[in-house]
């Protein structure tokens, strides 16, 4: 029935098998340290955050051409294997300071650790989906890249569920191990998978360049691109001032560090269940019927949630807005701008989407950080810093109408070009 369903043909059925195998421990290890880094990134509440998403954004600047280099650099076998092994140690290093040393210098490593971990995870699932595009053609990736990622999903929901019922007995340290230990079973996966195809797939018109920069050009120059790059910007912030809200709240919620990461992780879980549903159930058919609907949907969740949050401020709202604005992220935003893209050049969806993907969102991240930090310190309540928000919502909505409107994206729903 499955293979009925993706459409499958008899000789894909071992390497889709074991890619789906390898990415669900690629978001089931991410799953697991997700809420580890929650519950620590909050240990000093939300005014620490705003320095957190700085040190993120310089170093996405510091890692992201070093990133480039070394995929010039190696083949994919090796490729893989030394990233996975280099982040399985990290853990394993972090685990360690997590069980010995003090509470002062644990301070200090929580917010390494959530720097980390926003590093590590575009290493993990970039490198994964580059694999992809090597052993896959452009029309097997069509039929089968989302099958992959809902089993993926199913891992992360797996991962959600059993944190959530094992971190009091468990503890950070023994999760980080845990992860560590999943990851070394997707590079088994991904030997498995090298034995099936042991071609090197590559497409010669295409040449990866180690300055990831050169789209900024592009981004900058095309009006496509910028409204592009501003809706991104915008939804960051929205998602960005619902982070931090929530780490402020689940830390007064939440003393216990234990007792939050298992909260973290019901979070996760509750937001994978709700994707999962829209990916199967709801992706498909609205982006057929209009993809203005879809791509403002994200914008438009975000203003409702905090237009219910400023009249009735509580921690259920909170929690329901944020894991609806997740959720409405990956079940519906994320396969939207991947349709705005198929109308670009195929240097604009490699370099200019990366430009986006990294340094547009991580910097909207740290904007947004120091910008509410300000207007709090300026002693706006937290009230009317919601209200605030809604605005900014709506200026996604109407980035969303234009984008829908330009370069004949309605044709590209059911046609996708290639330039």
């Amino acid at each position: 029935m499955i293979h009925r369903v993706v459409q499958m043909e008899p000789e894909e059925r071992v390497e889709v098998f074991w890619s789906a195998a390898w990415f669900a421990t690629v978001l089931a290890a991410y799953y697991i340290v997700r809420p580890v880094r929650e519950a620590m990134g909050s240990i000093d509440g939300s005014r620490d955050l705003r320095m957190l998403f700085t040190a993120v954004f310089l170093t996405m600047l510091i890692m992201v051409p070093i990133y480039s280099k070394l995929v010039n650099s190696f083949d994919r076998r090796r490729l893989v294997q030394i990233l996975y092994r280099f982040l399985a140690l990290n853990l394993i290093a972090f685990s360690l300071c997590m069980r010995f040393l003090d509470a002062e210098s644990l301070k200090l490593v929580a917010r390494v650790f959530f720097v980390w971990v926003t590093v590590y995870v575009m290493f993990s699932t970039s490198l994964f989906w580059s694999v992809m595009s090597d052993v896959f053609s452009r029309d097997q990736g069509k039929r089968l890249f989302g099958y992959i990622a809902g089993v993926g999903t199913g891992g992360s929901i797996l991962a959600s569920l059993f944190v959530g019922q094992t971190s009091t007995r468990l503890g950070p340290e023994n999760l980080l191990l845990l992860s560590a230990a999943l990851m070394e079973t997707g590079l088994w996966c991904f030997r498995n998978l090298e034995r099936k195809d042991q071609r090197e797939k590559s497409d010669d018109a295409f040449q990866p360049t180690a300055n990831p920069f050169a789209g900024l050009v592009h981004v900058i120059a095309s009006p496509y691109l910028r409204a592009i790059m501003i809706y991104t910007f915008m939804t960051t912030a929205c998602g960005t001032y619902l982070y931090i809200t929530q780490a402020h709240a689940m830390k007064q919620a939440y003393p216990d560090n234990n007792l939050r990461t298992a909260a973290f992780a019901n979070i996760d879980l509750w937001v994978q269940l709700i994707t999962v549903g829209l990916q199967l159930l709801a992706a498909r058919p609205i982006l057929k019927f209009s993809l203005t609907i879809t791509i403002c949907a994200l914008p438009l969740v975000y203003a409702a949630g905090f237009f219910w949050l400023a009249i009735a401020p509580s921690l259920t709202v909170l929690l329901v807005a944020m894991v609806a604005a997740r959720s409405t992220t990956y079940g519906l935003a994320i396969p939207a701008l991947g349709v705005l893209y198929t109308v670009c050049s195929r240097e604009d969806k490699y370099k200019a989407r990366n430009v986006i993907d990294t340094l547009v969102i991580r910097g909207g991240d740290a904007t947004t950080n120091w910008l509410i930090s300000g207007i709090r310190a300026a002693g706006a309540s937290t009230a009317v810093i919601t209200a605030g928000m809604i605005p900014v919502a709506l200026v996604g909505v109407f980035l969303a109408l234009r984008l829908s409107s330009r370069n004949g994206l309605a044709a590209a729903v059911s046609e996708p070009q290639t330039k």
